[in-house]
């Protein structure tokens, strides 16, 4: 009986270990979109209400909501203590967040967007907001891709690897 549920809790834990491993890789791609309506919402407070960029983010972290709004979030609060300071200095003084999904990739494309918001005009920021979301639904494609790809692939990897560990101690 002792075995039984010791072979049980392998299987349990292995699966588990494989649904852990494709989760990120099914967040990945939600992020990347509600982080794409995030930029789209940010070049329109900057745009059309000519928002400043910490009450921008602010309205844009509440409009989002989940990890990417507090990313956001975070980000309002580190410039209103920047002292007059550029973005891209509030930008490293954010911690990255753990429930965010996103590969260096995607936060390597962030601190370039950092580093060019809020230094030019309204019409530049504009236009840097929105290569940089054309470059992010590529992100995404590539997101999705990866997810259909490996999401059943670390799932049912985990479960096997479990069966496997059991046939072996067995």
């Amino acid at each position: 009986m002792l075995r039984l549920l010791a072979a049980g809790l392998i299987i349990f834990a292995g699966a588990g270990l494989g649904f852990a491993a494709a989760e990120g890789y099914r967040r990945r791609p939600r992020q990347l979109r509600q982080l794409q309506f995030a930029l789209t919402f940010l070049a329109s407070e900057i745009r059309y209400r000519q928002t400043p960029l910490p009450q921008g983010m602010e309205a844009t972290a509440a409009a989002v909501g989940g990890p990417v709004g507090l990313l956001f979030s975070d980000l309002a609060a580190a410039l209103k203590g920047a002292g007059g300071r550029a973005l891209s200095w509030a930008w490293e003084q954010v911690e990255p967040r753990r429930d965010l999904a996103l590969a260096p990739q995607d936060y390597a494309l962030l601190a370039s967007l950092v580093r060019v918001l809020g230094t030019g005009a309204v019409a530049e920021q504009v236009g840097q907001l929105e290569l940089h979301l054309r470059h992010l639904g590529q992100l995404e494609a590539e997101a999705e891709k990866a997810r259909t790809a490996n999401e059943k692939v670390w799932r049912y990897l985990g479960l096997f690897s479990g069966l496997a560990l059991v046939l072996i101690l067995l």
